[in-house]
């Protein structure tokens, strides 16, 4: 084997595996970026998951004392059926109670602790002021009064003062929150993640107590990288890291609390040993060492080859003029026929033989020229081969990561608890998930390139979806790109569901995509309502309460000065209510009180309005009066009705009332407000009283 083939196979030999290596290092890098971004992203999603469930605690919280039952706190019975209904909705909530301002448990679910001083209990102390959380805790007082579990009982607290009608404090509501619910909340959000990539997700408090993880660190201390970096990050970050256990994780972190109310501040860690982590990139190195050496050998066998073929008639020659110059003068030069360089040299050789001293340095120039211009067209060659070997050895290793990416993205996208709908430009679906599929009734091959506004969008919102769709092409302006909102949705069947959707946007190369989450809201809605309902309603009589009066008594002024009509307002009291309390007690008396409304509702119509503001006073509202005599005949009427005797369980009592009237005329007291017209019809019942009760009395302007 001649230099120049040594030389040229150890050339190939050399490039080969320094591309390897380049190779090696580039997708070592961007594997381990790219893991560390899913996991940084599943960290992000834990800690969204967190504050969103935190936030509708709170908000269960507030709704609950603002409910006139629990602030009145006079049935208790009924309280701790509320109570019970709301442990049944959220089963995570393993006690509620109310405790007096003395620490004295007053009601609670099932019974429990009801009696008992929670005084000293942090929550108690810490909800009498303002709304308070209490950070993870074991169970102190409930240990062995709630069911037996596998675990022990461990609480998140949420308190808050209560406040009577009067705004007064007359306790504090406590919610015991057990910590399944977090662990549900990991398992429904990143359990399908965690089986397919053996990822572990830990929660940890700020003093590095592990909350929920492993069950061999839950309730152990830890001060890794991770954690100290989420105590400082604003959004949360990934790093590499050692662990107690001597492995190598991937790991990323983010906090709760940055950015948003919830109170609880804990640090969410999502791990993943480095070995599983980079397991794809591990095949991908082997794939890439074996093509490489598989590669070179191909290529230092072609190189051989090529440069023996190119040296062969020079080394003929080099023969042949060196056994001449030995004095072997009957040697011949050959004549090559290999290409023609080679047969020029060989036939100048064989004319210029007798000239050889003197052309000795021609030749020597013309071998050096010849050298040279074989080193370069293996040169040439060789950067050739390279470069179309790099680029073969990207595209496939970018085809691979694309499937890798693709597949991790619909794992995550089907796997999600919220319905995902991704469309292009023209309105176009591209992407129909498994919650879609459920929410909206649509199986994904047949809602696949549909019109998105056709299939979940009502047809009174097509006009303004589509004009919001041109806007933002138009311009890049929308109220609902990058904003929650909740609206009206299309089911497959025809009917509509309320949903909460949050709509984001990708700038593309050939155009743009829309991608949207959607979530049922249905249960959210209807408790809210129920909760506003509540709040105004009597709850002993089933009237309309004080806040309800509130604003139906303005509404009803505003009818009446568009329609140029009188409304009267009817203000009265029970005369001897209290002696009847006093005699019969507060069971006849709330009786009385019923019977009382229920007699009131009948004398009036449909369209008026009877209400309770407090113990036994009620105002009546009629709309749509010609005159005052009107007025003064319903009065009548009532005062009749009233004066019957009215049969209890236990004993009948005679009744009266007294009732001020106040007559509101549009046209005339245009100027006098809903307190003012409130105001004469109270007064004109207190004259009632002063001249002998059970009568009723006209108020007066200047009464107001």
């Amino acid at each position: 084997m001649s230099l120049i083939t040594l030389g040229v196979v150890i050339t190939v030999l050399i490039t080969t595996v320094s591309v390897l290596i380049l190779v090696d290092q580039f997708t070592r890098g961007y594997a381990r970026a790219e893991v560390e971004t899913r996991l940084k992203q599943l960290a992000w999603q834990m800690q969204d998951a967190l504050e969103r469930s935190m936030h509708e605690r709170e908000i269960d919280m507030r709704l609950l004392v603002a409910r006139p039952s629990v602030r009145t706190a006079t049935d208790l019975d009924r309280v701790r059926r509320v109570l019970n209904e709301l442990q049944s909705n959220v089963p995570h909530y393993a006690w509620i109670g109310m405790a007096r301002p003395d620490g004295t448990v007053l009601v609670a679910t099932n019974g429990l602790l009801e009696g008992q001083s929670v005084a000293e209990r942090p929550w108690f102390k810490g909800g009498q002021k303002d709304a308070y959380s209490a950070d993870y805790h074991p169970a102190v007082l409930l240990e062995k009064k709630l069911p037996a579990q596998a675990e022990p009982w461990r609480f998140v607290d949420i308190a808050a003062p209560v406040l009577d009608m009067e705004g007064r404090y007359i306790g504090v509501m406590g919610m015991h929150l057990s910590w399944g619910w977090a662990r549900e909340i990991a398992a429904k959000l990143l359990d399908p993640t965690r089986n397919r990539y053996d990822v572990d997700v830990l929660i940890v408090r700020s003093d590095g107590v592990v909350l929920l993880g492993p069950k061999n660190l839950e309730e152990t201390v830890i001060n890794t990288e991770s954690f100290r970096a989420s105590q400082n990050a604003g959004i949360g970050g990934s790093t590499v890291e050692i662990w107690p256990d001597g492995r190598r994780y991937l790991a990323g972190y983010a906090r709760t609390g940055q950015d948003s109310d919830m109170k609880l501040k804990w640090s969410v860690i999502v791990r993943q040993p480095e070995t599983v982590a980079l397991e794809a990139f591990r095949d991908l190195e082997r794939r890439v060492i074996l093509v490489g050496a598989l590669t070179g050998a191909v290529l230092v066998i072609l190189a051989f080859v090529l440069t023996r073929r190119l040296v062969a008639p020079i080394n003929a020659l080099s023969a042949a003029l060196e056994q001449r110059a030995s004095g072997l003068h009957e040697v011949t030069i050959p004549l090559v026929n290999s290409y023609r360089e080679i047969q020029l040299l060989s036939a100048t050789l064989v004319s210029m033989v007798e000239r050889e001293q003197r052309y000795l340095g021609e030749l020597r120039s013309l071998n050096e020229s010849l050298e040279h211009r074989v080193a370069e067209r293996t040169s040439r060659l060789h950067e050739t081969a390279t470069a179309l070997q790099q680029a073969l050895d990207q595209q496939q290793a970018n085809q691979i990561q694309l499937e890798e990416s693709a597949a991790e993205l619909r794992a995550i996208l089907e796997n999600a608890q919220d319905a995902f709908i991704a469309a292009d430009e023209h309105g176009r679906v591209v992407e129909w998930n498994r919650q879609a599929e459920l929410l909206l009734g649509w199986p994904r091959d047949q809602a696949m390139g549909r019109d998105m506004a056709e299939l979940i969008i009502p047809q009174d919102m097509r006009a303004a979806h589509n004009r919001g769709m041109e806007q933002f092409l138009k311009d890049g302006t929308s109220v609902v790109i990058n904003n929650r909102i909740e609206l009206q949705a299309l089911h497959h069947d025809g009917h509509e569901l309320p949903i909460e959707i949050t709509v984001g946007h990708v700038k593309r190369q050939s155009g743009h995509l829309f991608i949207a989450f959607l979530h049922d809201i249905t249960e959210r809605l209807a408790f809210r309502d129920q909760m506003r309902e509540l709040a105004l309603t009597d709850v002993l009589t089933s009237l309309p309460n004080r806040r309800a009066f509130s604003d139906r008594l303005p509404e009803g002024m505003m009818r009446a000065r568009r329609a140029h009509q009188l409304l009267a307002l009817f203000f009265m009291d029970i005369d001897g209510f209290k002696a009847i309390n006093d005699r019969y007690g507060h069971e006849a008396g709330d009786e009385l009180l019923v019977e009382f409304a229920r007699r009131l509702h009948a004398s009036v119509r449909d369209v008026d309005t009877v209400a309770r503001l407090a113990g036994d006073e009620f105002v009546v509202i009629l709309e749509n009066l010609h005159s005052q005599s009107d007025a003064m005949m319903v009065a009548e009427k009532i005062l009749n009705t009233i004066r019957e005797p009215f049969q209890l369980t236990h004993s009948t009592v005679n009744v009266s009332s007294s009732i001020g009237v106040a007559v509101y005329l549009p046209d005339q007291d245009g100027e006098i407000g809903p307190e003012e017209l409130l105001s004469m019809a109270d007064k004109a019942m207190y004259a009632a009283k002063r001249l002998g009760k059970n009568r009723i009395e006209l108020g007066k302007v200047t009464d107001a």
